[in-house]
């Protein structure tokens, strides 16, 4: 009889199954995992630390792209979670878009700002931070300032943010009480994509507006980043649709020209990109990241990785690194991948290490080698 996965992944050496379908929720452990495309990393990152305030603080539109499972969405929100950790001298916020086509297979920018970036990500709570913020920062302006009572705090806001539509705005959002009402403010019935873009832009710009005082400066995040993903529904789109998305993103990027990080995904070959975003979409990209299919020396170190996130004893490894298997045996399995990309990959290698517990090949001391995998037909089976 076959062991409980409790029983057989404590003896690989792992806290479960580390090779499961893409983390979807923002409290996901597996956010925190890349393995891999250590160069793509370190392009995602060096470009995402840059709109930081503490850093060159200006605006960068990064576009990932390669072909289908290459891991573009997994660096989105890997992307994400990078920079929530960011404390040191001070936060930044991201957000994930999924795709934008929404109701009736419309692209809606509208529909993704209720949908996704209202309803599932920390939006509304940012918001609701955001007016406490505001509230210490106009207190300690008419600390520092001696002001009486008879200045209202809405004027207060007005010296500290002149900009007029974002005054404006600041004081709309200081008069919401709680989530509800900052939901009613964001999105109200009727929301068209231009007025959903703008409310986005506006919040983007007070987010990390600089407030002045005698003597130091505030700001509420260090930098906003919003990411889209699945843009390559954009080649099957009309013309009309083509230069509507490459309007919103144009005045998206140039509407918030401090502190902001705008990262799009798209699963098309580098010819294609011409083809679905325009010119003027194309001319203000500050970087390309390439995502490949890996080789298979490649595909080996990336399982072996994802394994070591997942150890139990993280301190005291194994020396065979690829453990449960040994390494002839993951080469095996993936060399005879003819397509290797890190969904395929992931895929496999789940079906490969369940189909194993499930075949007894209980690892113990020794790896499981690919005689062992053969003999208990799964390679076959498998590949």
């Amino acid at each position: 009889m076959p062991k409980s996965n409790l029983e057989f992944y404590k003896e690989c050496n792992l806290d479960g199954n580390p090779f499961r379908s893409n983390a979807t929720f923002d409290n996901d452990p597996r956010l925190a995992i890349w393995a891999g495309q250590a160069q793509e990393r370190q392009l995602l990152e060096k470009f995402l630390a840059r709109s930081r305030a503490e850093q060159v603080g200006n605006a960068n539109l990064i576009l990932l792209y390669g072909t289908y499972g290459t891991g573009k969405s997994h660096a989105l929100l890997w992307g994400m979670h990078w920079l929530r950790q960011m404390n040191s001298a001070g936060q930044s916020v991201a957000y994930y878009i999924p795709t934008l086509k929404k109701d009736k297979g419309r692209l809606t920018f509208a529909g993704a700002f209720k949908d996704d970036l209202i309803a599932k990500t920390s939006l509304v709570d940012d918001v609701l931070q955001y007016r406490n913020f505001l509230g210490i920062c106009v207190n300690q302006y008419r600390a520092e300032n001696k002001l009486g009572t008879d200045v209202s705090a809405d004027d207060i806001i007005e010296k500290l943010i002149p900009p007029v539509e974002l005054y404006n705005f600041a004081k709309e959002i200081n008069h919401q009480e709680d989530g509800a009402a900052v939901r009613a403010l964001l999105a109200p019935k009727s929301q068209t994509d231009y007025q959903a873009m703008i409310t986005f832009t506006r919040l983007v710009n007070l987010f990390v507006y600089e407030l002045r005082f005698k003597d130091e400066t505030k700001r509420f995040r260090q930098s906003v980043h919003l990411m889209i993903d699945e843009l390559d529904v954009l080649t099957q789109a009309s013309t009309k649709e083509i230069l509507e998305v490459s309007d919103l993103i144009r005045h998206i990027y140039d509407l918030c020209p401090n502190c902001f990080g705008l990262v799009l995904a798209v699963s098309a070959e580098q010819e294609i990109i011409a083809s679905i975003f325009a010119e003027y979409v194309i001319g203000r990209v500050t970087r390309q990241i390439e995502f490949k299919p890996m080789d298979r020396d490649a595909a080996v170190e990336f399982v072996i990785q994802v394994m070591d996130e997942m150890r139990l004893e993280k301190g005291n490894k194994t020396k065979l690194r690829a453990f449960p298997f040994s390494k002839s045996a993951l080469e095996a399995i993936l060399g005879q991948l003819s397509f290797r990309t890190p969904r395929k990959i992931v895929n496999v290698m789940q079906q490969v290490i369940e189909e194993a517990r499930i075949a007894e090949l209980t690892p113990g001391k020794s790896a499981i080698t690919v005689e062992a995998l053969d003999k208990a037909g799964l390679m076959d089976e498998i590949l």
